[in-house]
């Protein structure tokens, strides 16, 4: 292969040509990387350069180096000392450039950087890469470092300026033309990624100041409020938007911790208590266990006149339609609850302990602690007796709901109740549970329930 089709040129190629060319594969055969295609590469563009230069002379001079091998004449014999003193060694021929660098001066294009003039920073760029001054791989590498610092230093600049960078300059991590090593170019990655996050999350709270329908779960997040208009706001969260808030704060808190500081905000430092319950199981199972060992207490101290076997059979079944009961009571007081936020927020602020309260993201007086005292009253009416036993029974019904409520508003936090309900629901999930749904099996299960209930009256009547 000529050195002229190593540089895709045709023999009469000019020298803005050949310097084009050259300019143009450096980009793809460079030194770090494969060295002896770099040297061919060189040597190629010198060879070529050398020959257009020598031709471009003789076509001005009117002298054309003769080929014939007859005896020199005077005239051919100066014709060829002129050729000889054209012709130079390869290894010491030198890139012709321009004597001096374009203008603007890379002080300037810094400058303008620095003052966000993206636009006269890409023209400049583009000036500089079209020049004839940076052919030589070492200014053209040296260049390129240039431009990698300006960005690594200045502040501001967005991606999609980056982006336009990248593209003038050629470079593009899948064809691997980078101009430094790779971790500093993901550090530059990771800029360009966190300035878009908050640039979306500022368009999210502008949004917000001009429709309160948008840009929600930002402002639950970052924007500076009250506490009752915070929970007034996550009051009205769907699904969605819990996503979008959960979302939200975790790339905050594991990707991008710098941007609240950038954007002169502060989230929330309990974002996880303000998340939605995601199970009530752990009060609605304290409640059946408690107020069943109420009644069956009450049934075999003889404050109840029932049977004692056939008593802990029914009542635990009868609690389970009075936790459904409760459950409904709940919700249609809950819708109450939620209209006066505000006042439960404020009430709430002075009478409930701060650990619990949680700046409204855990218990409130109205929504939670006023109604765990229906319960309470159940346990007080049903344990009978003494009166110790009474009041013991509903402050221990009372306080197991606080907590078991309380912990079921921590959020993200899983507790270790929800841990050993988990386990739980794992070794269960082992037990051959198909076997259940043969008819035959139910058939059994009944009959023996009601041979037990027959047996026991019976008993009872002798």
């Amino acid at each position: 292969m000529s050195h002229w089709q190593m540089l895709g040129l045709a023999p009469d190629a000019d020298e803005r040509s050949i310097k084009r060319a050259y300019a143009r594969l450096l980009k793809v055969h460079r030194s770090d990387e494969n060295p002896d295609e770099f040297q061919r590469l060189r040597q190629a563009y010198e060879a070529t350069l050398a020959e257009a230069q020598w031709r471009a002379q003789a076509e001005d001079e009117g002298s054309y180096v003769s080929l014939d091998v007859s005896e020199p004449t005077p005239d051919s014999s100066r014709t060829v000392v002129q050729a000889s003193a054209l012709a130079i060694s390869l290894d010491d021929i030198d890139v012709q450039t321009s004597i001096s660098p374009p203008q603007p001066s890379l002080e300037q294009m810094q400058q303008w950087l620095a003052e966000g003039r993206d636009r006269q920073v890409m023209d400049g760029l583009r000036v500089w890469l079209a020049s004839d001054w940076l052919l030589p791989f070492e200014r053209r590498q040296q260049f390129e470092l240039s431009v990698l610092e300006w960005l690594e230093s200045a502040e501001g600049w967005s991606p999609a300026f980056f982006d336009g960078v990248c593209k003038v300059m050629g470079w593009d991590e899948a064809q691997a033309t980078l101009p430094c090593e790779y971790w500093r170019w993901d550090r530059l990655i990771r800029r360009c990624e966190a300035q878009a996050f908050a640039e979306s999350v500022r368009a999210d709270l502008t949004r917000f100041e001009t429709d309160k329908v948008y840009g929600q779960p930002a402002a639950l997040l970052l924007k500076a409020m009250a506490d009752g208009d915070r929970r007034e706001l996550a009051d009205g969260f769907d699904g969605g938007d819990w996503q979008r808030f959960a979302q939200l704060a975790q790339a905050i808190e594991y990707q991008y911790p710098e941007v609240p500081g950038q954007l002169g905000l502060q989230p929330v430092d309990n974002w996880r208590d303000w998340l939605p319950p995601t199970s009530y199981r752990g009060i609605y199972l304290f409640l059946w266990v408690a107020l069943s060992v109420v009644l069956i207490t009450s049934v075999f101290t003889g404050l109840i006149r029932k049977d004692g076997l056939s008593s802990a059979v029914i009542m635990p079944v009868l609690m389970i339609a009075v936790n459904w009961v409760g459950m409904k009571a709940y919700g249609i007081w809950a819708l109450v609850a939620v209209t006066a936020a505000r006042l439960d927020v404020l009430l709430s602020q002075w009478l409930v302990p701060r650990r619990w309260y949680r700046q409204g993201a855990g218990l409130l007086l109205l929504r939670h602690i006023l109604p765990g005292a229906a319960p309470a009253f159940l346990a007080y009416i049903w344990s009978g007796g003494p009166a110790w036993l009474r009041w013991g029974s509903a402050v221990a019904v009372f306080l197991g709901v606080l907590y078991f409520t309380n912990q079921a508003l921590s959020g993200g936090k899983v507790s270790i109740w929800a841990r050993a309900w988990r386990a739980v629901k794992l070794r269960v999930g082992r037990l051959p549970w198909h076997t259940l749904q043969h008819p035959g099996f139910v058939v059994v299960i009944v009959v023996l329930v009601m041979a037990a209930t027959v047996y026991w009256r019976m008993k009872g009547v002798a």
